[in-house]
């Protein structure tokens, strides 16, 4: 190969190609680095309570993520997280709302992404108080349909049986009144029962033992369905695990707070 007048060798190809590469690496690293930057200078903004810094960041993380669907994958986790901190309903609000389009312009960039498809079941979720009830039915049926799609995708999905567990008991214990509105105004819900609700908690047990979440839902199935003793133990094990996120922090609070008054009840 010749241009204007000089010559590459095999080994002078080679070192142009290496020297490309490793351009390429750097420039992924630092892009990389600033995403990541992004997303931890919102968190500190939340915490401080400065909610223009918060946006500010948030918005400048998900131009660094463009179309990779991983990238709007962690910039909706940090939507949710910032949820935590938020405090006012109406920024709650806003940081779903933001959190459901990142979830969605994820799924559009990777369709194949199980994570994509579950974080779009999470966020209507983190919708849902927000919701008029039209939409809610409508939300409780692709909750379901995306968690199944992300179980397809990817079978280590944990939190996808937590949330298919939650509608399976939530669908389940649906008032009465307020299930057969719902079957003549919106055509009705999939079937759902406590005994899959149980299933769908353990196995995302098995697959995550660790998560406070996880034995947190189990305990409740079993503290409804008449399984006091199940339903203790169960939190007995929230107590003693180690939180990971906020969502783990708040459920042990919950926990402890069963147990403490169950041990009240027997004094």
């Amino acid at each position: 190969m010749q241009i204007r007048g000089f010559r590459f060798t095999t080994a002078g190809r080679l070192a142009v190609g290496l020297c490309w590469l490793s351009w390429l690496v750097l420039t992924a690293q630092a892009d990389e680095g600033a995403f990541t930057n992004r997303l931890a200078q919102a968190m500190v903004a939340g915490q401080q309570t400065n909610w223009p810094g918060v946006l500010q960041e948030m918005s400048a993380a998900e131009a660094l993520g463009g179309t990779n669907g991983s990238r709007l994958c962690r910039v909706t986790k940090g939507y949710c997280d910032l949820m935590h901190l938020a405090g006012l309903a109406d920024r709650q609000q806003a940081l779903a709302e933001l959190a459901l389009a990142t979830a969605q312009r994820a799924i559009q960039a990777d369709p194949r992404s199980a994570t994509a498809h579950l974080c779009v079941a999470v966020c209507y979720v983190k919708n849902f108080p927000y919701a008029p009830n039209a939409r809610k039915v409508v939300w409780s049926r692709a909750i379901k349909s995306e968690c199944e799609t992300a179980i397809a995708l990817d079978p280590r999905q944990d939190v996808a049986y937590y949330l298919l567990g939650r509608w399976e008991f939530g669908v389940a214990n649906m008032n009465f009144f307020i299930k057969g509105l719902v079957r003549l105004v919106y055509g009705g819900l999939p079937a759902a029962s406590d005994a899959e609700a149980v299933q769908d908690f353990q196995k995302a047990i098995a697959l995550a033992p660790g998560r406070i979440i996880h034995h947190f839902e189990l305990a409740r199935v079993y503290a409804a369905t008449g399984e006091p003793q199940l339903a203790r133990e169960e939190w007995e094990i929230c107590a003693r695990l180690s939180p990971i996120d906020a969502d783990d922090a708040d459920a042990q609070a919950e926990a402890r707070q069963h147990l403490a008054d169950g041990a009240r009840s027997h004094q």
